[in-house]
């Protein structure tokens, strides 16, 4: 029998700990991909809910010793301020909350073994970004103290903050309590020396993130926002192996753009997955791709991919494919088209096109259970219309693409029968067929694709084939035909919607129009009989 509390098994404390109001995180339920910026309707004169979830934990320990150390293991499992959209919470201070952490962590190594999660907003860095330019005025006012000739303290680019002032009408949150500009810097020298790292007088506000991965040894889940130039973060190989970072335990990385930009996957981040090689989840929410001669580190434990609001161009989607061989799902969605503002644009150009996406596919045929291609928000319009197909994809169950892929404009109809158009295209073993999205005036081609679809199946073409899913929006006069052919095939045919991905900041919840309906498109002359 258990003498302590410290002796409990982790279940039964935490069902103790549930029963007495307390909520802490079970690793074992698995969150939705976007969770971590997911809209939960913070309301922004109202305290964090993050924060108030953590309450009863941090009360426990404040009651006992024997509390505080059966309590302090659940409590440290994560650093994830916030979380979700808890951010957005205007009363809250966030004024030396990661300083004060790394230092925790840094002196006490047994609460350091507990972490798994973490989740860093650009806030986090505000407060000691701002002590430390103040430091900086000091030092350029006054000149340096004798024991400060070797601090590296940024240059602060201020014209960013005012960018995002008047563009987005975005703030950064008022600091109600302030950090004194010798904590700052004696906080991290303090952590330097605390984790054995070499010349802790040089360390600066944007290495803070490189001190905190250094300081937790069991890190399995890492989330990171990039923001502006304000709230930079020194993710780079040489400040990583100055940290005596060699390899990271990370299983899960989320990278993410802060407010409404996206950031450069070709140059930020890049060092930071190259010393993780037992990545399996990347997430990459509003992200680019512009460096062509960037290479991408090798992923070999990478088994899910999952990209959204994003816009890559053919060279960033191929790296990123080509960092790993057993792939089991990808998602994709694009990010909404920004048009050029000296004049009217409708081109995909930064963008891949979807034929070369399966193409790229190909290389985790036998592994490639799930795909998940939104390019609704890609905008239009290819060079030529083409074809494609992920008939090789041999072991895929699911797939999901937008219905305007197949619009003339884009697809190439000329040399396909209408009847075997998704014969054509889908592998034998798929078990689920989702369509999303808009057609309009090419539905009827997509009617008889489907219908030679539902007559393969009854062959017993796919046999493995339950489920076909149709946007709502497109719907078909004759709908009853259809229903009844897959239900002799014993495939279910319904109606559905998709939003897209909710971005991180204030978009809500919205059906992207189609690509094809495009204001400054004029139709060619030749005549479609199908049309």
């Amino acid at each position: 029998m258990p003498r302590t509390l410290d002796d409990l098994p982790p279940e039964l404390l935490h069902m103790i700990l549930a029963h007495l109001g307390c909520e802490p995180h079970n690793t074992g339920i698995i969150e939705p991909p976007d969770a971590h910026f997911r809209y939960r309707q913070q309301k922004r004169d109202q305290p964090s809910w993050y924060s108030l979830k953590l309450q009863p934990l941090v009360r426990l320990c404040l009651v006992s010793k024997r509390l505080c150390s059966a309590t302090q293991p659940i409590l440290y499992q994560e650093f994830m301020l916030g979380y979700g959209d808890s951010w957005l919470s205007e009363i809250y201070t966030w004024d030396g909350r990661l300083l004060s952490f790394v230092r925790t962590v840094a002196q006490r190594r047994d609460l350091a073994s507990f972490v798994k999660r973490i989740h860093v907003v650009p806030y986090l860095l505000q407060a000691s970004r701002e002590a430390l330019q103040r430091k900086r005025k000091e030092l350029e006012t006054w000149g340096p103290r004798p024991n400060e000739k070797d601090l590296m303290i940024p240059l602060e680019i201020e014209q960013d903050l005012a960018f995002f002032r008047d563009i987005y009408g975005l703030r950064e949150p008022i600091l109600r309590q302030s950090i004194l500009e010798d904590e700052a810097v004696d906080t991290l020298r303090e952590i330097g020396v605390a984790l054995n790292i070499k010349g802790p007088g040089r360390l600066s506000a944007k290495h803070l993130i490189i001190l905190l991965l250094a300081a937790l040894p069991n890190l399995e889940y890492c989330s990171l926002f990039f923001g502006s130039d304000l709230q930079k973060m020194a993710l780079y190989s040489k400040s990583l192996s100055a940290a005596g970072i060699p390899q990271l335990p990370l299983r899960i990385i989320n990278l993410s753009g802060h407010f409404e930009s996206r950031f450069d996957l070709s140059s930020k981040a890049r060092d930071l997955l190259k010393i993780s090689p037992c990545l399996e989840t990347l997430n990459l929410h509003k992200c680019y791709w512009t460096r062509e001669r960037a290479a991408f580190p090798s992923l070999p434990s990478l088994k899910h991919i999952r990209i959204t609001s994003s816009r890559l161009n053919e060279k960033g989607l191929e790296n990123i494919l080509n960092s790993c061989h057993g792939l089991r799902s990808f998602t994709y969605e694009a990010g909404r088209l920004v048009i050029d503002a000296t004049g009217p644009s409708w081109d995909c150009s930064d963008h891949f096109e979807l034929r070369n996406a399966a193409g790229y596919l190909t290389r985790h045929c036998t592994t490639l259970e799930s795909v998940h291609i939104d390019l609704r928000h890609r905008g239009g319009e290819p060079a030529t219309p083409s074809t494609f197909s992920f008939c090789e994809l041999t072991a895929l169950k699911h797939l999901f693409l937008n219905l305007d892929e197949f619009h003339s404009r884009f697809f190439d109809h000329r040399c396909t029968d209408k009847s075997q158009l998704f014969i054509h295209i889908l592998p034998a073993g798929l078990n689920s067929l989702h369509l999303a999205g808009y057609i309009k005036e090419d539905l009827p081609r997509l009617k008889r694709g489907l219908l030679g679809l539902g007559q393969a199946a009854i062959k017993g073409q796919f046999p493995n084939l339950t489920e076909v899913r149709w946007d709502e929006k497109a719907k078909m006069d004759m709908e009853c035909a259809e229903r009844s052919l897959f239900v002799n095939a014993g495939v279910e045919f319904s109606y559905d919607s998709w939003p897209a991905t909710r971005t991180s900041s204030r978009e809500g919840v919205s059906i992207p129009s189609p690509n094809f309906r495009d204001p400054y498109y004029f139709p060619s002359s030749c005549d479609d009989p199908d049309l």
